[in-house]
């Protein structure tokens, strides 16, 4: 028997760091959905992916679950690179606000927390052994055939997003071409529980005695797990290597005579790919379903969670009926340069670490065995480049009229104080567009007085901001007042000229405009949520 039911207004395939998190991000947003998945329950993977960058978890921040996983995990701030055993490169990343630029913890760690916030959410559910087996687009929805323990099903939704990986059943069914090719190398991951006597930072070895003409990454795990990658020789049978002892021999190279535990162990083969299109009439592609990326840079779940927080918003605004539904043609305008960015620095890298030509393999040789005389030329050694907000210079969505280096960032955290309580900026994001301005306290006074009955479609906090030890602006009318105490990071924005940032609900600078621009304000919201026209 075949049942049939408009059940939610998105349905999410897939229950992996992506597509839990577009749950939980939509019903922040008061948007309900549902999240089908093929598996029985949640299933522990290994490491899989094993660092969330700090910007990344901006976005768990405003599902709540954040503090949790940084508490967990391993931050860090140091990488070592390494030329046949020599350390040659110490790259040490700056300190923060808030989160650690880094921090180590397994994917199945991300997936708990979030299914946690999802299994108690009323506005979500997730759908255990539910595997999708046919999807048609009509006008107003899409309907799927669905295989559960207890039949077959019909269901209906307003939109649907594939997150169900690399081997995307959505992106099957649809035709959805997945352009690029599968590297030829293969790779064994490990996840070993032992005391290795390193520092717990990234560890990155090219020609190590550990694997001699390769590379080796290690990266230290919650819980005493070191991650071990190796790129692995043509013809390495791992199978036959934990039969007859060689897998030992291979990891006691890397970690010397002292006990340890294999706690997960794979091998597997790179993908460089990506959709051509992240949006298809009312399916949208999300993380490794829309991109698959190598691990070098730890881009994938990290970029896949920034398209969910980039789409869930507009989801959001569309079905509020606070924006016109041209607004989702954005997320494939924004995602999409944001994965062949990605693709271009991975291409790049893998380039160098496995290279294809013999040129190529003369042209690294010859930077390896100069790296140890001229320090100059370790610059040239790409280990990986880390992964890192995009920045989006071109889009629908942005207004570079006022040519700020800012417009199109995710915005830059800093110190603050509101109400006296020390907090950060970026706290103030997540919910709504939100207006920053910067100024003397006259000058705040004159812009909450133009822009307070400014009439907008779309929620708007407005933000006063001034430096600490001065007299906070006028905000009798519900208007935040935040307080630095970072001069410098002030002047990131203050250039001794009064100014406004629109804030974008998913943390991007939408805009920038002067003092007497604020009547403009209205305009530039109505064009970063809805896509409509706009003149400078």
């Amino acid at each position: 028997m075949t049942l049939t039911s408009h059940t939610s207004r998105v349905g999410i395939v897939g229950a992996g760091p992506v597509g839990l998190t577009l749950a939980a991000r939509l019903a922040t947003q008061g948007i309900p959905s549902i999240v089908l998945d093929k598996s029985p329950h949640l299933m522990p993977k290994g490491s899989k992916a094993c660092l969330i960058q700090g910007d990344v978890l901006e976005v768990l921040d405003k599902i709540g679950c954040a503090d949790r996983i940084a508490e967990e995990g391993i931050h860090w701030r140091v990488a070592h690179t390494y030329i046949k055993d020599v350390e040659m490169i110490t790259q040490t990343y700056p300190e923060r606000v808030g989160f650690g630029q880094f921090v180590n913890i397994s994917q199945y760690r991300i997936e708990q927390e979030l299914l946690a916030y999802v299994e108690q959410s009323p506005l979500t559910e997730v759908r255990w052994s539910h595997e999708v087996t046919a999807v048609a687009q009509h006008d107003g929805y899409v309907g799927i055939s669905v295989t559960t323990p207890e039949g077959d099903q019909t269901l209906t939704f307003d939109y649907l997003v594939a997150c169900d990986g690399v081997r995307s059943k959505l992106r099957d069914l649809t035709g959805v071409e997945f352009t690029g090719y599968t590297h030829q190398d293969r790779f064994l991951i490990t996840d070993i529980r032992a005391n290795i006597p390193r520092t717990k930072e990234r560890h990155f070895f090219f020609d190590s005695r550990f694997n001699p003409g390769r590379q080796l990454v290690m990266h230290p795990q919650p819980d005493n797990i070191w991650r071990i990658d190796w790129q692995l020789a043509p013809g390495a049978d791992i199978d036959k290597e934990q039969a007859d002892g060689r897998l030992d021999a291979r990891i006691r190279k890397v970690i010397g005579d002292i006990p340890y535990k294999i706690e997960w162990l794979s091998t597997y083969r790179f993908n460089q790919r990506v959709v051509e299109r992240f949006k298809l009439g009312r399916i949208f592609f999300a993380g490794d379903a829309a991109h698959s990326l190598p691990p070098y840079g730890s881009r994938g779940m990290n970029s896949g969670i920034q398209d969910a927080d980039n789409l869930s918003w507009k989801l959001a605004y569309v079905l509020d009926g606070k924006a016109d539904e041209r607004l989702l043609d954005s997320y494939h305008d924004e995602r999409y340069p944001a994965a062949v960015e990605n693709l271009r620095v991975t291409e790049a890298t893998m380039r160098f670490m496995a290279p294809p030509t013999r040129w190529e393999r003369l042209r690294r040789s010859a930077i390896f065995q100069l790296a140890v005389p001229f320090k100059g030329i370790r610059r040239l050694v790409d280990h990986g480049k880390m992964a890192e907000p995009f920045v989006y210079e071109n889009g629908t969505l942005y207004s570079h009229a006022a040519n700020h280096p800012l417009v199109g960032q995710f915005a830059p955290d800093g110190s603050i104080y509101l109400d006296g309580t020390r907090s950060r900026l970026r706290k103030l994001f997540g919910d709504g567009f939100v207006c920053l301005f910067f100024g003397t306290q006259a000058e705040s006074d004159a812009f909450s007085a133009m822009t307070r009955q400014l009439p907008v479609p779309v929620p708007l906090k407005y933000v006063l901001t001034h430096t600490k030890g001065t007299p906070p602006p006028s905000a009798d009318d519900g208007t935040t007042v935040a307080a630095y105490d970072d001069i410098l990071f002030y002047r990131k924005f203050y250039t001794g000229e009064p100014a406004w940032y629109l804030i974008r609900p998913d943390g991007h600078i939408a805009t920038r405009g002067a003092l007497n621009d604020a009547l403009r304000l209205r305009e530039a919201v109505l064009h970063s949520s809805a896509c409509l026209p706009t003149t400078h």
